[in-house]
């Protein structure tokens, strides 16, 4: 082999090993921007202002740091509905599946609907292949809140599902309350 090719082979190598070191610093910049961004986030949480703490739960609900998950948890039983509600969402995001169980629990368990109807939407992008999600959102078909069904009808009407069609359809047959009705009839329009 010619030297000038084990020049070029050595060139390329050390080329590729700068490349990777480039590639390796900018990742690290980026995590810790996030990381900070996170920090920003978490440090909204304290605050009296309820808005400031709603904007905190949405920047971690968009960042997705694993990290923050630990300083979410306690918000979960926290005597604010809101609190709870936006800290479930927070939590769907940034722990998918995993967050399930959880979800779960609050949406079959907690008194509040702005919390239950929080669950749903945070099981919603969760239901795929998940028969015990898919069995709850059918189940809120019947919540006691009004809100609550209204949201359920609409997230169950998305699921690609047989046994989803045939509980709205068998919703609509039993539900008292006119404007749930008219969106369990936009919905089996729409599924027709």
């Amino acid at each position: 082999m010619p030297s000038y090719s084990i020049a070029r082979l050595l060139a390329g190598i050390v080329g590729l090993c700068l490349i990777a070191s480039m590639a390796h610093a900018a990742d690290e910049k980026t995590l810790s921007a996030s990381r900070a961004r996170a920090q920003e986030a978490l440090a909204l949480l304290d605050s009296s202002d309820p808005y400031q703490r709603q904007l905190g739960f949405m920047r971690l609900e968009a960042l997705r740091d694993p990290s923050t998950i630990d300083n979410i948890r306690p918000f979960l039983k926290d005597k604010d509905e809101s609190n709870r509600a936006q800290s479930l969402r927070a939590l769907a995001a940034i722990q998918g599946v995993a967050a399930i169980p959880v979800l779960l629990e609050a949406l079959r368990n907690d008194e509040e609907p702005r919390v239950r109807r929080a669950a749903l939407l945070g099981l919603e992008p969760l239901a795929v292949n998940q028969d015990n999600v898919i069995a709850a959102l059918i189940e809120s078909l019947s919540d006691r809140s009004t809100e609550v069904r209204i949201s359920a009808v609409d997230i169950v009407s998305r699921i690609d599902d047989p046994t989803a069609r045939e509980a709205l359809r068998k919703r609509s047959k039993r539900e008292v309350n006119k404007n749930v009705r008219r969106v369990l009839s936009s919905a089996l329009k729409r599924n027709q």
